[in-house]
Parts: structure tokens; C-alpha cells; sequence
């Protein structure tokens, strides 16, 4: 085990350096520059005798691309992930203060969707083509198609119309005020965990179904264990890696969808702090926050993978 952890975690190396090459790349390729967006800033505020070639100069732009990567990628190594254009910070330090915003949205995610989808999962396997089975595979189905940013503005929207209520707007800490944060975040959360839930839904109900079929689970029934045990402790216990790597796999949904997220309900967050950068074309924060993004789906696929040997014995990690 720890012969394999060592090198899951020297892979991620070459892997961060593809991603940041793909980064870089496609920053550099995006329509418009971040010179452009830097200088019409500074003509507006009064600078009107500035010069492209001097803010381009002022940014290292004028070097060549090839050699911004590796001055870029240098810096990386040292800990140092740039600063921002725009927002006078370095951009290793606005990461920090939106980290915590996003890992509360995503961790209140993960645990609706699982509130969600587990015991639904397991009612369905035990309920197999009942009436409740099809009803709860119906609005599985429905949410999933839904696209996150359309329920998300339906719930801005109308109990605005409706109630005149309208959801906070300036971030509360938790440990400042817990009321006032939760306010915040439990409903972006809950729409989080409805768009997700559905896919792992179906999945702990497929998986749970085929191990129910097992001559063991026929035993456990002939010898009238009640069917709580049954399921919890003999179905669902071994039929947790599949529903394990789902989970593992959504985590990237849930990145992705903490951009929309966060921007629709005004959440302070690494998400939107993503959509305002690109819209500027800050290259070294957008750059700074993918590679978080990136290091932490990395981070989430290898503890799912030490997951499966803690669960399962048998399973070979070499």
C-alpha cells in the first residue's frame, strides 16, 4: 500500500505539468488579451498617455510565450503562483481566502447528495418495481436532466416574486455567525445535491440489486434476518466500491458546478472568483485556481483508490 501511494503521488508531477501546459495554452489562445483589459482600466482612470507596448511590458507579455511558460512554471516551484492583474493581491493568497467558501459549498454537496441518493438507492433495490421505485427513478431522471443554472435562477427568482425574500449577498463566516452563514449556503446546496443525486441513486440501486441476487443475501433472507441488516450490513457493505467511485467521480461535477453555483447566489468562492478572472483575462489567477481544481480532483481519485483496499481486502493496488 504505501509502495503504491508513493507512486500515485509522483504521478501527480507530470500530470500538474500537463495541466499546465494545457492552461497556459488555452489562456494565451482565448479571444481578447489581458493587456487590452489592463490598459482600457488605466485610460480610465486617468493614465491616458500609457502605451500598449508599456503595459504589455509591465505584465512580461512581450516576451516570448515559451519563455512566460517556464518563468511562470519556475515560480510555481518556489510557491509562488503569480499575482492577479486586476485585484492588487497575489493570486496563492486570494486562493486561500476563497477556499474555504468552496470547500463549505462542496463538502454541504456531497453530504445532501449522499442524504439523498443512499437511502432512496436502497429503498428502491428493497422496493424493486414497486410504486415508490418508479416514482423515485422518475424524479431521479427529471432532476438530472435539469441543468443546474436553471434551477438554480427558478430559486432566486420566485421567492423573490412570490415571498420577497431574497438570499444574503454578504458572505457571513461561519464561526462569525453559523445562522447567518447556513443562510447562505444550504440552498445552493440542496440544488447541488438534486442535479447530483440521481446518477449515484441509480447506481446503489443497480449495484445493491445484483449483490442481492447473491446465494449469500438468499441465506441471510431463509434464516430471517431482518431486512434492515440485510441491506445495510450484507447488500450495501459489498456493493460500496462501484458506489464509491461514483462518489469519487462526482466530486468533479461538483467543482463544476460550484462555478454556477457561486456566481448565481453571490458566494465568494474560488468559482466565481474562476468566471470573473476569465471575463478580465487574468491569466495567472484563472492559471492559479485550474491547478487547484486539478490537484484536488487528484487528491480525491487517490483517496477513493486507498478507499477500495480499506473496504475490500482483496483488491490489489499494485
Amino acid at each position: 500500500m504505501g509502495k503504491y501511494i508513493i507512486k500515485r503521488i509522483l504521478l501527480l508531477i507530470p500530470t500538474l505539468l500537463i495541466v499546465c501546459i494545457i492552461v497556459f495554452a488555452m489562456m494565451r489562445m482565448m479571444p481578447g488579451s489581458a493587456v487590452d483589459a489592463i490598459l482600457q482600466r488605466l485610460q480610465k482612470n486617468g493614465n491616458a498617455s500609457i502605451t500598449y507596448e508599456q503595459v504589455e511590458h509591465m505584465i512580461g507579455m512581450d516576451q516570448p510565450a515559451i519563455k512566460q511558460f517556464f518563468g511562470w512554471l519556475g515560480n510555481i516551484f518556489k510557491g509562488d503562483l503569480g499575482d492577479s492583474f486586476f485585484q492588487n493581491d497575489s493570486v496563492a493568497h486570494l486562493i486561500a481566502l476563497k477556499i474555504p467558501v468552496s470547500l463549505e459549498l462542496g463538502i454541504l454537496t456531497l453530504i445532501f447528495t449522499e442524504l439523498i441518493a443512499i437511502p432512496l438507492g436502497l429503498l428502491c433495490a428493497a422496493r424493486q418495481s414497486s410504486v415508490s421505485d418508479v416514482i423515485i427513478r422518475f424524479f431521479a431522471v427529471i432532476f438530472m436532466s435539469m441543468p443546474v443554472f436553471w434551477i438554480a435562477a427558478l430559486a432566486q427568482f420566485y421567492p423573490a416574486r412570490w415571498f420577497q425574500f431574497t438570499y444574503p449577498v454578504v458572505y457571513t463566516p461561519f464561526f462569525e455567525n453559523p445562522v447567518a452563514n447556513m443562510s447562505m449556503f444550504i440552498v445552493p446546496a440542496i440544488i447541488g445535491a438534486l442535479t447530483n443525486a440521481g446518477m449515484q441513486l441509480r447506481t446503489v440501486r443497480t449495484v445493491t440489486l445484483d449483490v442481492m441476487r447473491q446465494d449469500y443475501i438468499r441465506t441471510a433472507w431463509a434464516k430471517g434476518v431482518p431486512e434492515r441488516i440485510v441491506l445495510f450490513k450484507h447488500a450495501f457493505r459489498n456493493s460500496l466500491i462501484p458506489v464509491i467511485t461514483v462518489i469519487g467521480g462526482s466530486v468533479a461535477n461538483l467543482i463544476g458546478g460550484s462555478v454556477i453555483l457561486e456566481n448565481v447566489f453571490n458566494l465568494p468562492g474560488i468559482g466565481s472568483t474562476v468566471n470573473t478572472a476569465l471575463n478580465q483575462r487574468d491569466y495567472y489567477l484563472v492559471e492559479g485556481c485550474i491547478l487547484v481544481f486539478s490537484l484536488f480532483v487528484m487528491i480525491v481519485n487517490l483517496i477513493v483508490d486507498i478507499t477500495y483496499k480499506w473496504i475490500d481486502p482483496r483488491v490489489d493496488m499494485e
